[in-house]
């Protein structure tokens, strides 16, 4: 395979689903938790998605507000 054609398809997944890479509000936070419950369906064929979105959600839950009170209790 090329790397313009990895390129255009990873381009075209981020177009349609930026919140694998970004979670940007509450509804990119939602559609990430429900695509992860799909991913873990099959997750040995899932794993490298799984891991990125992963570090998305995680990233969201460490810096957004709503979980700022949860994180200070935990810290």
């Amino acid at each position: 395979m090329e790397f313009a054609t990895i390129k255009a398809k990873a381009r075209e997944l981020f177009e349609e689903a930026s919140f694998i890479s970004q979670i940007n509000n509450d509804n990119d936070y939602d559609q990430a938790l429900a695509l992860m419950d799909e991913l873990v369906k099959d997750y040995d064929n899932q794993k490298p998605l799984i891991d990125v979105l992963c570090a998305s959600v995680e990233r969201w839950e460490n810096t957004s507000p709503e979980f700022a009170e949860f994180n200070e209790r935990i810290a």
